[in-house]
């Protein structure tokens, strides 16, 4: 599920938009999803917001139904300038993210489970800094172990 491949730091993106193409196209790249994953994330952020106030950090987890997925993963973009995302509950609500997570969620039964593995992530305020302030991806990856426990 953690693969370094889907580690982008220092990611030149301007919106929620790119994060979430950026990403679909590195889980389609890499075999986790089928082509329309994007769009389908896309399409689902605009209705269902991602945007998360973390401890001390802003976040977002962008992802969709497991219609268009071949594998369970999780990515990690670390843009190089906070990207504005809706607040998950509160479309209206605008948190300049500056970690997002987008996940591939393959077994709607295990969702649950992973959204509050992310919620411990999320209340974690030295967690998200180590996120954020990382330039290593295998950190990174250390820093989210515990989402692939079972």
């Amino acid at each position: 599920m953690l693969d370094e491949r889907l580690v982008v730091l220092d990611a030149d993106v301007s919106s929620a938009e790119d994060c979430i193409r950026l990403m679909a196209g590195l889980f389609e790249q890499y075999g986790y999803v089928q082509p329309g994953y994007g769009d389908a994330v896309a399409a689902r952020e605009k209705e269902y917001p991602t945007g998360l106030p973390g401890k001390g950090i802003n976040l977002a987890i962008p992802h969709t139904n497991n219609q268009l997925v071949n594998a369970p993963a999780v990515g990690v973009i670390i843009p190089r300038r906070p990207v504005e995302f809706a607040m998950m509950g509160m479309k209206e609500k605008k948190l300049s993210c500056e970690v997002v997570i987008p996940l591939v969620v393959q077994d709607t039964k295990r969702q649950l489970a992973m959204l509050k593995k992310m919620m411990k992530i999320i209340q974690d305020g030295e967690l998200l800094r180590r996120l954020r302030d990382s330039k290593d991806k295998a950190e990174i990856l250390g820093c989210l172990s515990s989402l692939e426990e079972s």
